[in-house]
């Protein structure tokens, strides 16, 4: 029977992600998700794609604050609702986005790791990142967390086993950095899909996720290659793009559990 085999937040974008068992879904994305960011002294986000590194920061929540840690280093805590009424304006793409900023402590420790001066922001419940694109329902309004464009990113282990059918060395699903994983379906399904329930929540199926370097970065070492991307590009490009995974909304509130049933509604 279709399941939700994982559940995945990753609390300051483009470093480790955290496992759940179970998460409230909200409008913006799972509660942590995507919540910080960091940019540099332009205000241009940071990510795996020009810091490899970031994916060796690794990200774990105790009670009300978030650790984090570094080889080497003494680890930093985070408050998870940073109180701050300094604004700071990111870009992401094409985006301009407020974020409040964390503090000196945070730009300190994450300025000594990266080598270049950087600043870490935050998206509390006063920082709203409107989500307006055509696809979407219009009769109603979306928000976006610090993610590149969409609340929630799905990928299925069916479609990363016939990935690795063709791979000479399998890759783990964390390399595409996806919130929700799902199996019990044909490889590549998602690709048709409209609507899903998982467990008691609607998804809209809005679009397929164009791929970037990021998956090919080894999330453990910060080791890069060609892989998995020159691999996909043979079957999986569009529009000049290479697609795994869907890009997703919430159509209902409520709450996802591992091994809450999938169901397809269109």
């Amino acid at each position: 029977m279709p399941k939700l085999d994982q559940i995945s937040i990753y609390p300051i974008k483009s470093c480790s992600g955290i496992d759940l068992q179970s998460s409230q879904v909200l409008n913006r994305g799972f509660p942590l998700d995507r919540r910080w960011l960091l940019i540099d002294e332009a205000g241009q986000f940071i990510s795996q794609r020009t810091t490899p590194l970031l994916g060796q920061v690794k990200i774990s929540q105790n009670n009300d604050h978030l650790l984090v840690k570094y080889p080497d280093k003494s680890s930093l805590k985070l408050h998870l609702n940073v109180k701050s009424h300094v604004r700071q304006q990111a870009m992401i793409w094409k985006d301009k986005v407020d974020g409040v900023w964390v503090g000196q402590e945070s730009d300190n420790w994450f300025s000594d790791v990266l080598e270049q001066q950087v600043h870490l922001i935050h998206m509390n419940e006063d920082v709203h990142r409107p989500l307006i694109k055509k696809n979407l329902p219009q009769d109603r309004s979306f928000e976006v967390s610090f993610a590149d464009g969409y609340p929630y990113l799905l990928t299925s282990q069916e479609s990363l086993d016939d990935l690795n059918s063709r791979l000479k060395s399998p890759i783990p699903m964390n390399r595409f950095r996806s919130n929700l994983v799902v199996s019990g379906f044909k490889a590549f399904a998602e690709d048709e899909w409209k609507r899903i329930r998982i467990g008691e929540v609607e998804f809209m199926v809005v679009k397929p996720c164009a791929r970037c370097q990021v998956t090919t970065i080894d999330q453990k070492t910060g080791a890069a290659s060609k892989e998995p991307l020159k691999t996909l590009a043979t079957y999986r490009k569009q529009d000049g793009k290479v697609m795994f995974g869907m890009n997703l909304v919430a159509l209902s509130t409520g709450s996802v559990n591992l091994n809450d049933p999938v169901t397809l509604i269109s």
